[in-house]
């Protein structure tokens, strides 16, 4: 049932450990529920996209590292058929061939039998629906998943829809005591790629205290952008398709609208890895799965800076090189003996050995002490060492420096405006085998004081956004605050919309003369709007123009003073964006949140100067569906 062997360290042949034995002590065995390995259950639409049987070669070479609990088929975008649970026996299988030579170089990979038995079908009925007559084999085991006596979290990583895990909360809810159901759900988390079916929205709405990351598009850095070389056809024939196996055989050559590594499921297991980069219940933190940052109940993913530039995929792409070494090391493990392998380095952080995350507590001008030492690697082969800050993951808005970034032993140097704030240090240890492989360590530096206001100019992305109550009716809105005033209804625009009544009010019709907008037209009333508003709102919100840089303009203005609101919504999946009013940024980042989640924008006040108010948007998709203008008297 459960992955048989105890968590181990990395083993070796007796010959080579007795070789290395004086040089590197043995790495703790786990003895404590923190300490041990995640328990991790795959849901898959394997039998679609074929990067699910890409992800499924991958993350069977990781299984030595999760306690695997469960590999459930279902269904996902564009994959509503057919479950195909002989997809997972396949690589399962092939897994099965490698497995001798696999265990050369860690014990604790799990037996072939056991990983078969964990495989569960899920339903073939309806993918996006839950209730009476329709649990699974995939839904009743996850039940028994969480019901073992066990007070670790189970970690969901799904690759399809989460039907098989909504099934279950349903039959909890329904047949147990809502003690029992408050207890059931506190040991879930979800990292879902994507959302592919409606039984997310089901989840969301229904059990909004389920730990959910949603990886809205992140998880397209696993092979979008950055250097396309380590996810080419040839990268993919040398190092996993050609003379590595059975295993290898098996992973696809191409996946939908990709030739080479697409994988976009993979982040979703990478992110419970515990490489000593990061602890999986903090997911503003970041690692190899990606960074997110909380949105209403659950979280969305986050933008770390390329060149300065805020970019979504970044999170993901920035540590392509490492996750592909270590997925092509482990590929030669199939095939090659401890000797002609590559195995990763120990880094150690301030002589702690575990892969923790230390926190450590600082002032500000204050020098802080960073040590390797003892840091060591079980083939001999020389490290490297780099230190650095991770700004996005802290609060501190700026690196701060570090002198001998690239020792064993570094100082970094506490900004004396860091007050307050925490900073977070990140350190690499690379061997010089090959391929190169990197093991990490994190130190969070506290820094005592009250915070100080950042520098005109600082990025702003480790600000959590603010709590949205999707929740509480919206039946009416108010115009802009008395003391800025006073104000009086100048004009509403129901964008791609009839004219319409609103908060007593007569709104004008996307049709009416001076208001110009080429954007693309779409209505969409099937979607449940969050926060819930009154019928006149709620029609002129589903129906909307969106665009990757829309632009709407309203036309002879007379001069004066304007407070200026603009309705936008999310109708699918969460973007983010900049609103400009007339050129000037009036809103940066804009998080559309989870589908459905509508936000009146504003108000922001201007002055035209040739008769004309422009709303435009940048860096990632934007639905807007109404424009409301105010006039100062």
């Amino acid at each position: 049932m459960n992955n048989p062997c105890p968590p181990h360290p990395p083993s070796l042949p007796c010959t080579l450990a007795i070789i290395v034995a004086c040089a590197i002590p043995c790495l703790p065995t786990p003895t404590t529920a923190a300490e041990a390995k995640p328990r991790l259950v795959v849901m898959t639409d394997i039998g679609g996209d074929p990067d699910d049987e890409q992800s499924l070669v991958r993350f069977l070479l990781y299984t030595c590292d999760f306690q695997v609990e469960g590999l459930c088929t279902g269904f996902g975008h564009g994959h509503y058929k057919n479950t195909r649970p002989d997809l997972l026996h396949k690589g399962v299988d092939a897994y099965g061939h490698v497995l001798t030579s696999l265990r050369l170089h860690r014990k604790d990979f799990p037996s072939h039998h056991d990983l078969k038995a964990l495989i569960k079908d899920g339903s073939n009925g309806d993918a996006h629906t839950v209730g009476p007559g329709r649990d699974s084999e995939a839904s009743e085991w996850i039940i028994r998943v969480l019901d073992r006596d066990d007070a670790r979290p189970v970690w969901f990583a799904i690759w399809g829809g989460p039907r098989e895990l909504a099934q279950a909360l349903w039959k909890v809810q329904t047949t147990r005591t809502p003690e029992h159901l408050a207890a059931f759900k506190r040991k879930i988390r979800v990292h879902s790629i994507a959302d592919q079916d409606r039984t997310a929205d089901w989840i969301k709405k229904n059990h909004p205290d389920v730990f959910w990351i949603f990886s809205n598009g992140q998880f397209r850095g696993i092979w979008q952008g950055a250097d396309p070389s380590l996810v080419s056809p040839a990268w993919l024939e040398r190092h996993v398709r050609t003379g590595h196996g059975p295993l290898g055989s098996v992973y696809p050559a191409k996946a939908s609208g990709k030739t080479g590594v697409k994988e976009g499921d993979t982040p979703s297991f990478l992110y419970v890895l515990a490489n000593g980069l990061s602890d999986p219940e903090h997911p503003d933190w970041g690692n190899w799965g990606g960074r997110f940052e909380r949105r209403g109940a659950e979280f969305i993913a986050a933008k770390d800076l390329r060149d300065g530039v805020p970019d979504v995929l970044y999170p993901i792409q920035r540590w392509r090189e490492a996750y592909q070494n270590d997925f092509a090391a482990r590929m030669d493990w199939c095939v090659n003996p401890v000797a002609q392998a590559n195995h990763p380095p120990l880094a150690v952080l301030n002589h702690d050995r575990t892969s923790r995350v230390l926190t450590i507590q600082t002032d500000p001008a204050a020098g802080v002490k960073l040590s390797a030492m003892g840091s060591s690697d079980p083939d001999g082969h020389p490290l490297r060492y780099d230190w650095w800050t991770y700004v996005e993951a802290g609060t501190y808005w700026t690196e701060a420096p570090i002198q001998n970034a690239h020792a064993p032993e570094a100082v970094l140097t506490v900004p004396q405006n860091a007050s307050g704030r925490t900073i977070h240090v990140i350190l690499e240890v690379k061997d010089a085998g090959q391929p190169p492989l990197v093991a990490y360590r994190r130190a969070i530096l506290n820094v005592r004081g009250t915070p100080v206001s950042p520098p005109p100019g600082a990025p702003a992305l480790t600000a959590a956004p603010a709590e949205v109550d999707l929740k509480t009716p919206v039946h009416r809105l108010q115009g802009p605050p008395a003391n800025t005033g006073p104000w009086q209804f100048y004009r509403g625009i129901n964008v791609n919309g009839p004219a319409i009544e609103i908060d007593g009010h007569r709104w004008d019709g996307d049709d009416t003369p001076h208001f110009v907008c080429q954007n693309r037209p779409l209505n969409n009333p099937q979607v449940a709007l969050r926060p819930p508003t009154d019928p006149a709102r709620a029609q002129m919100i589903h129906s909307f123009r969106w665009n990757h840089q829309p632009s709407l303009a309203v036309t002879g203005v007379p001069d004066g003073t304007y407070a200026v609101y603009a309705y936008v919504w999310e109708e699918t999946q969460p973007e983010t964006f900049t609103v400009r009013l007339n050129g000037k940024v009036v809103a940066p980042q804009v998080h559309s949140g989870p589908a459905g989640c509508w936000q009146r924008l504003g108000p922001w006040q201007t002055r035209p100067s040739d008769g004309r108010l422009t709303i435009t948007a940048s860096g990632g998709a934007a639905n807007f569906s109404g424009i409301e203008i105010w006039q100062r008297r």
